[in-house]
């Protein structure tokens, strides 16, 4: 993205080689994540009963997209392209590998300076930050996008995976999960079962981040029609309800917070996360101004998710956290100058050339 101000010329040739949906995809889903580890600080240790765990439960089921939708973009993006193993890996693998290593260092010196014992200082750099895990799943995928390619070369070939996928990786995952929480003695055992077996057919294969990746392909890549758009929408908002009052269910039931129906390959959160990405295909962002700050935000989103972590946790030090006032506007808050902070952050960390180019 060129540096410096735009003029309207610019702006509109700068959103025209792009897709801007996109941008404001990544920058929502970053917001998301954002809300949703805010709100899930002090998920745990809240009473289910009160309106404080339940708020965090709305907003923890309003953003449980964010990583399928991260990952959508990553396939839409990616799979259409040509690229060459020396650049997947010198230009796309080694960048995630040298901020991997590079934040959990940085992570791994926090703790260490906060009075952690240097076995858990060591376990945490190689493990990682509890966020960082995304960057090893979006790793393994990139390291697969050879493969994958030949799996999508063909239209039928991508809807019997998404199918397949969609039946060990979702359906039968959550009726069991449903049997098991709402039925007793027979049917508790018949789902062990089910499960098991599934669990011996060994259908690793289509069951990971892989189906969101080709997903995200396939629909950036069709048409879909007023009508079919509709009932995506719906099936979203119903996948939202089901989110909230079944996860907030099983909670006044057990007296344990619940998160049985938060999981990314839960149907409910994939009708979420699909809805989602649908809307903001097919929104017609004309506002040139607007789309042009969205880009910059969209091109810093990488830093910002890195970096928030740290920002919610040395905010909560000072006070500013999901329980500073009723969390229904404390989440907000505390989300807005977290985001504000972490895009600050990582906008600095953008205009240094190293670590612009290798970090960030």
């Amino acid at each position: 993205m060129p540096e410096g101000s735009l003029m309207n010329g610019d702006c509109q040739k700068l959103v025209v080689d792009r897709q801007i949906n996109l941008d404001y995809l990544r920058v929502l889903a970053t917001l998301a994540v954002i809300i949703l580890h805010i709100a899930a600080a002090n998920w745990h240790t809240t009473d289910v009963n009160g309106l404080a765990w339940q708020s965090f439960n709305f907003y923890d089921s309003a953003v449980r997209w964010s990583v399928p939708i991260f990952v959508m973009i990553s396939g839409a993006l990616f799979l259409p392209k040509e690229i060459s193993l020396k650049k997947l890996y010198s230009k796309y693998i080694f960048r995630i590998f040298a901020a991997f290593m590079t934040w959990s260092l940085f992570y791994s010196v926090i703790d260490f300076i906060n009075g952690e014992n240097i076995t858990s200082v060591i376990k945490g750099f190689v493990q990682g930050h509890y966020h960082m895990w995304f960057l090893l799943m979006i790793t393994g995928i990139y390291i697969c996008i050879p493969l994958i390619k030949t799996l999508v070369s063909e239209t039928i070939y991508i809807k019997y995976y998404l199918f397949v996928s969609f039946v060990f990786a979702f359906l039968f995952p959550q009726i069991t999960c449903l049997l098991k929480d709402f039925s007793s003695g027979p049917m508790i055992k018949i789902a062990n079962v089910v499960n098991q077996n599934i669990t011996n057919m060994n259908m690793n294969f289509v069951m990971g981040y892989v189906f969101y990746f080709i997903l995200g392909y396939y629909i950036n890549s069709i048409k879909l029609s007023k009508k079919q758009r509709l009932c995506i929408y719906c099936m979203g908002i119903i996948g939202f309800c089901f989110t909230v009052i079944f996860d907030s269910i099983i909670a006044i039931k057990t007296q344990k917070a619940c998160d049985n129906y938060y999981g990314n390959f839960r149907v409910n959160i994939l009708l979420e996360s699909l809805a989602v990405f649908v809307f903001f295909k097919y929104v017609d962002f004309k506002k040139q101004k607007m789309n042009v700050i969205i880009i910059k935000l969209s091109k810093f989103s990488f830093g910002a998710y890195l970096v928030h972590a740290f920002v919610i946790e040395q905010s909560s030090k000072y006070g500013i956290n999901s329980m500073m006032c009723n969390p229904l506007v404390a989440v907000p808050i505390t989300t807005i100058i977290v985001f504000v902070i972490s895009f600050i952050i990582s906008f600095i960390c953008n205009n240094i050339p190293i670590l612009k180019k290798y970090i960030v």
